[in-house]
């Protein structure tokens, strides 16, 4: 008995995320009075990967992804995710747009760690979503 309670002890946990939808752009506003500007943080990181001057967070998500399993989730009424949590520190990550996968990633994620997926928008704009560990396993 002593060793089932071991056994169940060892089992790793769920894959805690942080998933943004943000947009990108060189307009000083959004074209939607409710995306507030990214942190100054992410902005920083995001203006060295990127071309657009500004961010901003359409939505933010925390989620638990089981572990070893795959979890959808929603982040607009055009954009999905679907995140499985992999052996190791790895995570893949597919970004659905209207229903179509846009792209698919593997990648290891650790925590402070980001990892970006996205597509194009019409215009000098461009939409994206940034992952983040919320902490280590």
């Amino acid at each position: 008995m002593a060793v089932m309670g071991l056994a169940c002890a060892v089992q790793a946990g769920d894959l805690k995320i942080d998933a943004k939808l943000v947009w990108g752009t060189n307009a000083d506003k959004s074209p939607d009075s409710a995306h507030k500007p990214v942190s100054a943080d992410l902005a920083k990181k995001l203006v060295k990967i990127f071309k657009w001057k500004n961010y901003f967070e359409v939505k933010a998500v925390q989620e638990s992804v089981p572990n070893r399993s795959t979890k959808r989730i929603h982040m607009s009424k055009k954009c999905e995710l679907e995140v499985t949590e992999m052996e190791g520190p790895k995570v893949e990550v597919k970004l659905y747009g209207e229903g179509k996968l846009v792209t698919k990633t593997v990648k290891s994620l650790y925590k402070g760690d980001f990892l970006t997926l996205g597509g194009e928008d019409k215009g000098d704009n461009s939409w994206f979503i940034v992952i983040t560990l919320l902490e280590d396993k």
